[in-house]
């Protein structure tokens, strides 16, 4: 069936909306991507993938982040062959899949919609009545499956987290964008069923979780609706057209059984937590998972947020129980799982492994948005919620500092002949900005506690992750204070005044 996309129609006022959301999030995503240093995670990524090999990606990849596959780490290396190694080079590959993701939450919104709303090529045919909507009522009904997707790449585009996440040389931009292409495919699996649909579901659940095993999360949520929806069917006498909920979930055990040669690598990662890789995570307080949505919000933000978000629950739960089932579990499970795994395996509870279930809150906050009965009352709602929102993000776009090039460049002159930098934690953030054309040359080692002096770096860069207890013991070490960058701190074992360096 042709439908007929007038320029003033419902689809043209959405194509606007989308577009709209598609230049604010990518300026979001853009503007001024390289005004900050990297962080520690972001230097991780670097070491592993700016080897001038693919050979040297793979085995870095494995020695420093074992547990996935290196998709982000190849795919970062590639990119910094041909655009460079600048922290805004870097981040640009995150930053434009970021962008790209929004585009996905708006196909991911119709196709949600087209499930609640039901399809014209799709539904089957009911016989026309004096209670029939007309023509413009279907029309209108059409529309707003387009204005509510519309709503929801745009939500997506300035909330804080999508943002803040394609701003950072990590992999989560990456897999947020494989999980995305995931449960697009698993809402068409189960509106219309087809082969395509079974393999890309299978395809992306198996790329998302390569990625980074926190995928593993959001599958966990699909299982428990799964669940769900084929325990409604026997309770149900109503012969559903949807796939068969065990059709889905085969299409999920097919993606882990691809992941199995891989097995070794994925358990290294979760043997992790024996080797203390978490240990950086504190332990989360009672309401935890209530405040990692709120700080990941802002403060302002999540009220409304929070506001909609329980009007397009409780809405759509009217409407819809299967579809708010899914949006719900996908909210509610990741943060619990961590949440328990944090009391019960260790810490693991941070707003960067709940990214994509921020997602579903900006559905639920659209269609919560939708519900205001006039349109005036819902441009109002969206304009609040999208202004705040930038607000937010705009505090986090503010140059940072230099502290860590600056440590680097004044260790250099204290560096000696040997041209030898010792790092005190953060080994891969000094070598990092170590100046390029001097790499080669400079020689970054880690620093023990307790050095030997014939073998020892002259000159050391402390972190601000070093505890009062440790930055006394390696003065003990390295006595003198050359200077200290925003807690960065720079000590030297012997005087300026008889080493070879070149003025600083």
């Amino acid at each position: 069936m042709k439908r007929n996309f007038l320029p003033d129609g419902w689809q043209a006022q959405a194509g606007v909306v989308l577009l709209i959301a598609v230049a604010v999030g990518t300026i979001l995503r853009f503007f001024r991507l390289g005004s900050r240093e990297l962080s520690i995670d972001e230097s991780l990524s670097w070491a592993e993938s700016s080897g001038p090999r693919v050979a040297d990606v793979l085995r870095t990849q494995h020695q420093l982040d074992s547990g996935k596959l290196p998709i982000y780490e190849l795919a970062q290396h590639g990119w910094m062959q041909i655009f460079g190694e600048s922290e805004a080079a870097m981040r640009a590959l995150p930053a434009l899949i970021g962008s790209l993701s929004i585009v996905l939450v708006f196909i991911l919104g119709v196709e949600l919609m087209l499930a609640v709303r039901g399809s014209p090529e799709t539904s089957p045919a009911e016989p026309r009545s004096a209670k029939s909507p007309s023509k413009e009522r279907v029309r209108y009904e059409e529309g707003g499956i387009y204005m509510v997707a519309a709503a929801c790449a745009l939500l997506f585009a300035v909330g804080l987290p999508s943002v803040e996440i394609a701003r950072q040389a990590r992999m989560y931009s990456m897999m947020q964008a494989w999980i995305l292409a995931q449960v697009i495919f698993l809402v068409r699996a189960w509106r219309q069923g087809g082969l395509a649909n079974y393999a890309g579901l299978t395809i992306f659940s198996a790329i998302a979780v390569a990625t980074n095993f926190t995928a593993t999360l959001v599958i966990s949520a699909e299982v428990l609706w799964l669940i769900y929806l084929g325990f409604a069917r026997t309770q149900s006498d109503e012969e559903s057209g949807s796939a068969e909920p065990w059709m889905m979930g085969a299409a999920l055990v097919a993606a882990m059984l691809l992941l199995l040669p891989f097995l070794a690598g994925l358990r290294y990662g979760v043997e992790g937590v024996q080797r203390g890789d978490y240990d950086w995570i504190k332990p989360p307080g009672r309401w935890e998972p209530l405040a990692t949505f709120e700080s990941g919000l802002g403060s302002w933000p999540f009220l409304l947020f929070a506001l909609f978000a329980i009007v397009g629950g409780i809405r759509l739960w009217r409407s819809h129980k299967d579809v708010a089932a899914l949006l719900i579990l996908w909210i509610g499970l990741p943060p619990i799982v961590l949440f328990a795994g944090s009391y019960l395996v260790t810490p693991m509870l941070v707003t960067r492994y709940l990214i994509s279930s921020f997602v579903p809150l900006f559905i639920l906050t659209a269609i919560g948005v939708e519900a205001l009965p006039a349109r005036s009352y819902r441009a109002v709602a969206i304009l609040a919620i999208v202004s705040l929102s930038i607000l937010r993000v705009s505090s986090d776009l503010r140059p940072g500092d230099s502290r860590w090039r600056d440590a680097c460049e004044i260790a250099l002159t204290r560096a000696g002949s040997e041209r030898r930098i010792g790092a005190f934690h953060e080994y891969y953030l000094v070598s990092y900005y170590i100046p390029a054309a001097e790499r080669d040359s400079v020689q970054v080692v880690r620093v023990p506690l307790h050095g030997v002096e014939g073998e020892a770096p002259r000159v050391v860069v402390v972190s601000p992750t070093a505890t009062p207890a440790q930055v006394a013991e390696i003065r003990r070490d390295y006595p003198l204070l050359v200077a200290t960058f925003k807690n960065v701190i720079v000590l030297s074992r012997v005087p300026a005044d008889t080493q070879n360096a070149p003025a600083g």
